[in-house]
């Protein structure tokens, strides 16, 4: 689940999830309660835009990788 990935990440970075909530209100103009953001990641609602603003306060990038082709 997202919201295990995120919050292994949080701990990296010493950062809550009110910090990141309340930076994501700053960086959005609108009000971003913990509350709310808890919700959107344990319901996986979350949207991509929003994932990338994340990453981007936590100084991460979000990238896709190929996989290594397997055979079939």
């Amino acid at each position: 689940m997202i919201i295990n990935d995120l919050k292994k990440v949080l701990l990296d970075v010493n950062i809550s999830l009110t910090e990141l909530a309340q930076a994501l209100s700053k960086r959005l103009n609108k009000p971003y309660s913990m509350q709310n953001l808890s919700n959107k990641l344990r319901h996986e609602t979350i949207t991509y835009k929003d994932m990338l603003i994340i990453a981007d306060i936590l100084g991460y990038e979000i990238k896709f990788i190929p996989k290594e082709k397997t055979n079939f």
